[in-house]
């Protein structure tokens, strides 16, 4: 760490020299420009690269070398998250029908790479969306929506034994985890360039809340569809039937709230979230003894365990909501306090 004396001037011009050490680290000449940004604590930061019009091209090329395309999936999704616009494929020697195929449906599974270039042993995706112009808020707002109506339609095949909902509903998990990956891309851009935190007008910590809750409500949509999955197994309705919707609608009430607390920035709704999920859990542990002690169809048994765990899940899962915007309330405060102290007053 280095001090530095700041000196006037003129009457309105206030000047501090530079390390020696870091200019000449980063290629600073004389006459050279350097962006100064204020941010909310009331630090300056000086950084000596300015904003660019276009956005940067980063090229990440990724080696196919066999028929895993589990493994070529786990690469893809690597390479998006890191921030990389440009992913190339390449075999050696011709690439095979399949490997081909799977690398046309990886833009299936994200938000903004397009296959541009194809030939007999390489393949590029490009990223065409600026990152910024998608709302973490909105994205957010919008996989809470989906994975509701996921866990809705899912606990509902128990009465409408429509089991054809059950693919449906696993079928919606696709555009929760796109939302997701798209969340966690633009957190880590947050965190490596402060230029595309300014534009999202975002701090870091803020950002951090959200990928928080946008994981949690990833693993809500899992669950929903770990419920449809099990519900489509019970051929008939079973008496616990109304017990288990009755409690899965009080856990979607739970998360109604843990997730209107997070964007309201409320502190009392939250708390309240976290002590009425501590009190649910009893209900839900009281729930699976029964059904584990059902009589009458074995077969149905598991699957109904398995429904009630899944709901435990997601109200495990609203809990951590309800934690996470108590957490966002303190931030919120602390950052509002501040940018009131760093505000110079007349």
């Amino acid at each position: 760490m280095e001090t530095r004396k700041v000196q006037v001037t003129g009457k309105s011009t206030y000047v501090v020299s530079l390390p020696k050490k870091w200019v000449t680290s980063v290629q600073l000449r004389n006459g050279d420009s350097v962006v100064l940004v204020p941010l909310p604590d009331g630090t300056m930061l000086i950084n000596p690269k300015l904003k660019k019009s276009e956005r940067e091209q980063t090229k990440k090329v990724i080696m196919v070398d066999s028929n895993d395309n589990e493994q070529l999936f786990r690469k893809f999704i690597g390479a998006y998250l890191a921030g990389y616009n440009l992913i190339e494929f390449r075999t050696n020697g011709n690439s095979p029908k399949n490997v081909r195929q799977d690398i046309r449906d990886l833009t299936h599974s994200v938000i903004g790479p397009q296959l541009i270039e194809e030939s007999s042993n390489i393949m590029v995706l490009r990223d065409l969306l600026d990152s910024s112009d998608f709302s973490m808020v909105k994205g957010i707002k919008r996989m809470y929506m989906i994975a509701r109506d996921m866990h809705q339609d899912a606990i509902g095949i128990l009465s409408t034994r429509n089991k054809d909902m059950a693919e449906d509903v696993q079928s919606r998990d696709q555009e929760v985890d796109k939302l997701y990956w798209m969340i966690s891309k633009q957190y880590n851009q947050i965190i490596r360039d402060v230029f595309f935190a300014d534009k999202m007008g975002v701090s870091t910590i803020e950002a951090q809340g959200y990928l928080l809750v946008a994981r949690t409500l990833e693993r809500v949509a899992d669950h929903a569809g770990r419920i449809a999955a099990n519900a489509a197994k019970i051929d008939e309705k079973e008496e616990l039937t109304p017990k288990i919707m009755a409690m899965d609608s009080e856990v979607i009430k739970l998360m109604d709230d843990a997730v209107s607390s997070f964007y309201q920035n409320k502190f009392d709704t939250a708390n309240e979230v976290v002590n009425r999920a501590e009190l649910l859990s009893h209900n839900i542990e009281n729930l699976s003894r029964e059904v584990l002690s059902m009589r009458g169809e074995a077969t149905n048994i598991v699957p109904l365990a398995y429904i009630v765990d899944s709901i435990e899940r997601t109200r495990a899962y609203a809990s951590d909501i309800g934690e996470a915007a108590i957490n966002h309330y303190f931030v919120m405060e602390y950052n509002t306090t501040m940018a009131k102290t760093a505000t110079p007053t007349a």
